[in-house]
């Protein structure tokens, strides 16, 4: 069974088409990729200093060694420092094998979904390696039962990672380097859900708008307006997955357009409002 890829979109694509994992190397980053959300969890392994990661209306410094942890229902984007050098891996992991392979009393999606989660933790020496001799075992092909040892190796995985997260259970605080891009992102984490614009954000991290806009390219390669667009849908997946109406998801989330809102969503998540909530629940 093949599950490693150099491709991240083939490693996704393969997560959600068998609803089992795919797991994606580079040591190069091939293009500038927007925030965005997908249905399947992430491990991700940083292995090259000076990179950025936004996840879920926080950013990180994501440096060699740091190991990120990202739920199905987190948008994010990580700002390559260096496209040329850029090593990392990355195990996309689908919910329904998470929840199939977790027991009564092992829950293996604690990383992802648990009250105390945390995004981020970095890792020692010996911790990187076991890690990646991990992922290598879903490189490695056996003629006899290699699904079965695939499917162990990605159980074992989970277990270290959960494992790891027990063992590092201080919640990292969010933090760019940049006080005026943290101001930023604090204010619109805050405000996600009012009318805002590029001058009221700008006025309020004290900035102006020129070098709001220069601060989020520069060190999140995006604009502040698809960092509040992704920061709403984030919200409104899990307005919709709460019951909430798609009426009231809209209008919650900041979206003061109805039509925009689905227009939005459907571009943002691939179906719309109404076919995510059936095709979740």
């Amino acid at each position: 069974m093949k599950c490693y890829f150099n491709s991240c979109a083939q490693a996704i694509e393969h997560t959600l088409q068998t609803k089992t994992y795919g797991l994606y190397y580079a040591e190069k980053a091939k293009s500038n990729q927007d925030i965005h959300v997908h249905d399947c969890s992430e491990i991700f392994l940083c292995l090259t200093n000076g990179n950025h990661f936004l996840i879920d209306g926080k950013v990180y410094t994501a440096n060699k060694n740091d190991l990120f942890i990202i739920s199905h229902l987190q948008a994010h984007k990580v700002a390559p420092c260096n496209f040329d050098n850029f090593i990392r891996f990355s195990l996309h992991v689908s919910p329904s094998f998470i929840l199939s392979n977790s027991t009564a009393s092992v829950d293996l999606s604690a990383c992802f979904y648990s009250d105390n989660k945390t995004d981020k933790i970095t890792l020692s020496d010996s911790e990187v390696e076991s890690l990646i001799s991990l992922f290598k075992k879903l490189e490695n092909y056996k003629e006899f039962g290699d699904e079965v040892y695939k499917n162990l190796s990605a159980v074992e995985i989970l277990l270290f990672v959960n494992e790891l997260i027990g063992v590092q259970t201080t919640k990292l605080s969010s933090q760019s380097n940049h006080p005026s891009l943290d101001r930023a992102i604090d204010y619109i984490n805050e405000n996600y859900d009012k009318n805002l614009n590029l001058s009221i954000i700008a006025q309020n991290s004290y900035v102006s708008v020129n070098q709001l806009c220069s601060l989020f390219q520069t060190y999140l390669s995006t604009t502040v307006i698809k960092y509040l667009t992704s920061l709403r849908i984030t919200h409104a997946k899990k307005l919709l997955l709460s019951g909430k109406s798609v009426t009231e998801t809209a209008f919650s989330c900041g979206f003061n357009d109805y039509a925009n809102f689905i227009r939005t969503f459907k571009q943002a998540v691939g179906v719309s409002p109404g076919k995510y909530t059936k095709k979740e629940g």
